[in-house]
């Protein structure tokens, strides 16, 4: 399909739910970790969140062509997402029910991590391989080391998840991942080609 204008391009709009959810990881778990920490990683969050929007519509590059999802690509990104809400309430259920729901933070971040590898192939963006099996690890070592005993390991993963998500996030916006080369500036009027 070529790439779309910026301001209607769906990646770039997509990539702000990766973003809100980054931002919920870091903001709502990091607190339990002590202020300096909470600080330094929202901070840090709040750099990347403005520095993805501004490499998405301020100083756009160009991530390279758009293909089009078919019906079968799309009913698996309407079957994820499905399949994603439904694992964390039936893992929350079987965690609470072992007497281990501080472990959740770690278990959300495992499940979306895992909700976004299908993703790869469904938009042929090979960012959700490297996003999705990133947060699911952290997600894994959180459920790990807190079922070891660590305390608030669940919450420092998934903290640490949300900080990938917003990363690389961030080296998308940027073209890092785009199959040809991304220093080409781009409008948000037209698409780079024109």
């Amino acid at each position: 399909m070529g790439e779309p204008p910026v301001l209607v391009d769906p990646r770039r709009w997509g990539s702000l739910i990766g973003l809100a959810g980054g931002m919920v990881f870091v903001v709502g778990y990091s607190p339990v970790l002590g202020q300096a920490i909470s600080i330094i990683t929202g901070a840090a969050a709040l750099t990347l969140l403005l520095a993805a929007l501004f490499f998405h519509y301020v100083r756009p590059v160009a991530l390279g062509p758009l293909t089009h999802p078919g019906p079968v690509r799309i009913a698996t990104y309407v079957a994820c997402v499905f399949g994603e809400l439904a694992l964390i309430n039936i893992g929350s259920r079987v965690l609470a029910q072992a007497g281990h729901i501080d472990l959740r933070p770690a278990l959300i971040a495992a499940v979306v991590g895992v909700h976004f590898l299908p993703f790869a192939w469904a938009f042929r963006e090979r960012m959700f391989w490297w996003l999705g099996s990133l947060v699911a690890l952290c997600g894994t070592i959180g459920l790990i080391l807190g079922g070891l005993g660590t305390a608030h390991a669940a919450e420092a993963m998934a903290v640490t998840a949300g900080l990938i998500m917003l990363t690389l996030i961030t080296l998308y916006a940027r073209g890092r991942f785009a199959p040809r080369a991304p220093d080409a500036p781009v409008s948000p009027w037209r698409s780079p080609a024109e």
